[in-house]
């Protein structure tokens, strides 16, 4: 069990919000004259603070500054490399080699089956494989022109134009899988007793959000960020010290969605883009969309303002204030380990006494002022006039704490670590204590609780509401 718990962490309320806002429920008033107004108040109250809005960082943080070595990371150099922004023309989980749902992969590690199979979480008996599910979507290597990284795109057939294209943005230690459904194996039971969670996993597959956009017209693209060779490049004898999980972090993972996001809009410039993440996937996306701005409001070559494009972006068990493994009970991550493992988890910084982070500092801004950039068709970075007039809607979804404030549900995040501070530019939705995933994916039912909020029934059922909204 050691070698997984690090995903994700949980968190309490965020001590840079102001604390003036009520719990998050599923009847928020979100508009967008509800959003104005809520900025100006939380602008007064920056300002108040005494607070330089004009002068907050939005650019990358000191500390993750990139890359600029042409030398590839290895075993011995990755402390050069770990924790720090990789440009696409040296990073080693930029690859299309060996996909397990590539159909011209047939003498790989991985080689395709059915398109469910990755030899790990879903192929290997000790993590409750291979997966017992059928009649899968199809799907394939996505090629998209200005894309070189690896993405799965599943077969649409009948696609409606008018909606927009989703792209998935899956979690840490997982791959795009995690938007499919999943059954174990007859005989195969649970574990989940290190969480105190009780459940029969299903006796039949369940669909998932994959087969759910599908079946709605959708056009789906899910990110690939790659976790199966990160043990290649980063130390992997043990869970404490070293990353035998295959934990990846922002400087990893937020370029190549960075790179997936332009290709596509840049490839369909009359289309709306939804983003939808889960866990890690929930930072990292709001992250590819700060960097494509910060760029953008550079004048850089090539760059182009995102916000005019996003139509959604829908947020389930994210870490937006903070993670579990931060803190003494789950390891102190941050503190102990300097492989990636550790440093997802400094970006994120605590969930019992929360701070913020160097990298939640230019996500966030000032008491999360910049955190839904453009909720407003206007607003963004402490700017207006910033998005062309579209209007991006946001929306959080966390399993509620069992108590709030302490005693949390989600093993890794909680209410005040996955909400945004901004009531009126943002829904934050909770789902109930029994919205578990019950597939029994992720080693056998593992955090089936931070699972629930895009893998539960409740869970999808909301991110398909939100998409139609």
């Amino acid at each position: 069990m050691a070698a997984v718990i690090g995903l994700f962490g949980l968190a309490c309320q965020n001590q840079d919000s102001g604390g003036d806002e009520p719990l998050p429920t599923d009847s928020q008033t979100v508009s967008i004259e509800a959003c104005r107004e809520r900025i100006a108040a939380k602008t007064a109250e920056v300002n108040a603070a005494g607070i330089d809005i004009s002068a907050w960082p939005i650019t990358d943080a000191p500390e993750m500054t990139e890359i600029t070595t042409t030398v590839p990371q290895t075993r011995d150099n990755y402390q050069d490399y770990d924790g720090h922004y990789r440009p696409l023309t040296n990073h080693p989980g930029c690859t299309v080699d060996n996909l397990y749902y590539d159909r011209a992969n047939t003498t790989g590690s991985t080689p395709y089956v059915d398109g469910n199979n990755d030899g790990k979480w879903t192929g290997n008996t000790a993590f409750g494989g291979p997966n017992a599910a059928t009649g899968f979507i199809r799907g394939q290597r996505a090629v998209i022109e200005g894309f070189p990284c690896a993405a799965k795109e599943y077969t649409q057939d009948n696609e409606d134009t008018s909606k927009p294209i989703v792209i998935l943005v899956h979690g840490n230690s997982t791959r795009p899988h995690t938007w499919e459904k999943f059954q174990l194996p007859a005989g195969t039971t649970v574990d989940t007793a290190y969480e105190q969670v009780q459940f029969t996993a299903d006796s039949s597959a369940r669909e998932q959000l994959a087969e759910r956009l599908i079946a709605q017209r959708y056009r789906v693209i899910a990110v690939d960020f790659r976790t199966d060779i990160v043990t290649n490049v980063d130390p992997a004898e043990n869970s404490q010290t070293q990353n035998s999980s295959g934990n990846i972090d922002h400087g990893w993972s937020t370029p190549i969605l960075q790179s997936l996001v332009k290709a596509v809009m840049r490839n369909n410039p009359q289309r709306k883009v939804a983003l939808i993440g889960h866990s890690l996937g929930v930072t990292v996306a709001r992250d590819a969309l700060r960097r494509l701005y910060v760029e953008w409001s550079q004048g850089r070559a090539d760059s182009f303002n995102p916000f005019t494009q996003v139509s959604h972006v829908i947020l389930g068990s994210g870490a937006n204030h903070g993670v579990s493994t931060y803190d003494p009970a789950l390891g102190e991550l941050c503190f102990r380990n300097p492989t990636m493992r550790g440093t997802i988890v400094c970006e994120m910084g605590s969930r019992s006494n929360y701070v913020q982070t160097y990298f939640h500092k230019p996500l966030n801004g000032p008491r999360d002022l910049f955190s839904t950039p453009c909720a407003d068709g206007d607003y963004a970075f402490g700017k207006t006039g910033q998005c062309g007039g579209n209007v991006v809607r946001y929306y959080t979804i966390t399993m509620t704490d069992k108590e709030q404030g302490r005693n949390y549900q989600d093993l890794y995040v909680s209410e005040a670590a996955s909400r945004i501070e901004m009531n009126g530019c943002v829904a934050n939705t909770l789902t109930t204590l029994n919205d578990y995933d019950t597939s029994g994916y992720f080693n056998k039912g593992f955090i089936a609780n931070h699972f629930g909020s895009m893998r539960s029934n409740a869970g999808m059922d909301l991110v398909m509401r939100y998409l139609a909204e």
